[in-house]
């Protein structure tokens, strides 16, 4: 990459990789995103976000790429940002109802979802919120069974499925633990 990065947002998009925001070697917050084009072989940097955060969960929907949540150096974050790669421009969205670092994120039928994470106070999460971009707002929809943050979450079949992760600091991984979460209607 062009920016030493930890605790970075990746998503890919049309080919492309972003990597997003984060810290640098020095542990400075970021809001830079660079992308790496998998036909050139060869990064370049895009349009910086308007937040510096790290810790962040990635969405993509309908084109667009999602920074959701995350932190920076004040607080855990529930600002919300959306890139169009066709205009190179960021711009905010509506912010979710709490605090979510390290949250996990899924898009499912149209759907974004935030789900756990940890919120401005350092508690794993269980609650989840669901975004259509054509209403604008977040929705409360029904929580996990288990707090967690660090999770892995997939679509498959219908479903979101949220693996593992961490509980306020112990790892949920001893068994399969998932919670599946139905389509937001």
């Amino acid at each position: 990459m062009l920016v030493s990065r930890r605790y970075l947002g990746v998503a890919e998009l049309d080919g492309c990789i972003y990597a997003v925001g984060g810290e640098d070697d020095n542990g400075a917050e970021l809001n830079s995103v660079e992308v790496f084009d998998i036909s050139i072989q060869k990064w370049r940097m895009v349009s910086n976000m308007t937040t510096k955060r790290y810790d962040l969960g990635m969405g993509v929907l309908s084109n667009r790429i999602y920074a959701i949540g995350g932190s920076n150096s004040f607080c855990s974050l529930k600002s919300v940002e959306c890139y169009d790669p066709s205009n190179d421009i960021w711009t905010t969205v509506t912010d979710m109802s709490v605090e979510r670092s390290f949250v996990g994120v899924g898009v499912l039928d149209g759907v974004i979802y935030a789900i756990g994470g940890k919120n401005g106070t350092g508690t794993s999460l269980k609650s989840v919120e669901a975004y259509k971009p054509s209403d604008g707002v977040w929705t409360s929809i029904a929580d996990m069974h288990k707090c967690r943050d660090s999770a892995g979450v997939v679509a498959f079949d219908g479903l979101l499925y949220v693996m593992g992760g961490e509980n306020d600091g112990s790892v949920c991984f001893s068994k399969l633990l998932f919670s599946v979460i139905s389509a937001y209607a």
